[in-house]
């Protein structure tokens, strides 16, 4: 496998394929950095209000919740066009970016097939695949480490150190269990959405095809730091928005202009966070189109057993086996080389076959 051929093939057509950036990339990529900015923010402000810091009387949890609450009381005719935007924005949280996936998976592999694709062909194929694909996301994601993370703030700010440090061995090996399994069902989402498998069966096929493997562990590393360079920019730009939204209404409120401050910050955070989910956006396409070239490499040069005869292609170096002469064991007639006298004295009729008959009258060949 070559692997900067399969970077530089991938890094091509995520460039040459905008409509998969915008529809596949981008809206799903717009919904988790919206998401992750409001958790982020959440996280920051539970441990500031925690003991560890300003050792609130209250939690962050009761004051939004008092605060909403208290909002909804005095604008009533408010409040079911708020329940049902959260309901919609809840919605395409939970489904678009599985969706968007397994799109992105069909239009991705029938493209490298030579198959007819684009932005409706993956959706209409993706549509298929994203009930198994959304179960398989829920049950992997119970046990990420991302969920592990929130489950252990959980327990630091609200059952204190001491009860943390007696469960903390279990969120490690939990957490160290969780990155084994996402490396052994590395390549479940695409045999659920390119060949159709179960949850299940395809977990099962993609340990056996990355144990099988391994000696791409390199490649599948980089496709990891891949991810991972993805995870840190995202994490950096949501850090970035806000902070640069803040500081320039601070800056401006300190000059008595609050009604500028407000939107010249609205500006900028929006305009940062479309950034971010743009390039959230390209880096996710990049990815898929990476895992995607690699699962159908290497699904496609099959699987030998210990019965089957290695075939040996032409491009091969020959073993020591077949460079080793033949000794050739059938016999062989030994040739007398012709004398030069007998050639001299050489005559016609010498050529002619002996007489069988014994008679001078015979006619050769015939009885």
């Amino acid at each position: 496998m070559n692997y900067k051929k399969l970077i530089a093939d991938s890094w091509r057509f995520t460039q040459e394929n905008k409509g998969l950036i915008y529809w596949f990339g981008f809206l799903p990529s717009l919904l988790s950095t919206t998401i992750g900015i409001g958790y982020l923010s959440y996280q920051f402000f539970a441990f500031k209000k925690s003991f560890l810091f300003d050792n609130a009387e209250t939690s962050l949890f009761r004051d939004v919740a008092n605060y909403g609450w208290g909002f909804v009381s005095e604008h009533a005719t408010l409040t079911i066009p708020l329940v049902v935007v959260g309901a919609i924005v809840a919605i395409l949280w939970l489904l678009i970016p599985t969706l968007s996936k397994a799109a992105s998976f069909q239009a991705i592999a029938r493209s490298k097939n030579g198959q007819k694709s684009g932005v409706g062909i993956g959706l209409k194929y993706g549509l298929m695949a994203f009930l198994p694909l959304f179960e398989f996301h829920l049950l992997v994601k119970t046990f990420s480490p991302m969920s592990m993370v929130t489950e252990a703030s959980f327990v630091v700010r609200n059952l204190g150190m001491g009860i943390f440090a007696a469960l903390a061995p279990v969120f490690i090996v939990i957490s160290v269990i969780s990155l084994v399994l996402m490396l052994l069902f590395t390549y479940s989402d695409l045999y659920i959405v390119i060949d159709g498998e179960g949850v299940l069966a395809s977990m099962k096929k993609s340990a056996k095809l990355v144990i099988l493997n391994w000696q791409h562990t390199i490649l599948i590393t980089i496709l990891m730091l891949i991810i991972g360079v993805r995870i840190v920019i995202q994490a950096f730009l949501i850090f970035l928005v806000p902070a640069i939204a803040l500081l320039t209404a601070g800056y401006l409120a300190t000059l008595a202009l609050e009604i500028t401050a407000l939107i010249i910050a609205g500006v900028v955070g929006v305009l940062g966070l479309v950034l971010a989910a743009y390039l959230g956006g390209v880096v996710d396409i990049f990815a898929y189109t990476v895992w995607t070239y690699t699962f159908l490499e290497l699904t496609s040069q099959g699987e030998i057993s210990a019965r089957d005869q290695a075939k040996v292609s032409r491009t091969d170096p020959p073993s020591e086996i077949e460079t080793a002469p033949k000794e050739d064991h059938s016999p062989k007639m030994q040739v007398q080389e012709p004398d030069e006298s007998d050639s001299v004295n050489h005559r016609p009729e010498d050529d002619l076959p002996p007489d069988i008959s014994g008679s001078d009258d015979s006619i050769p060949g015939l009885l």
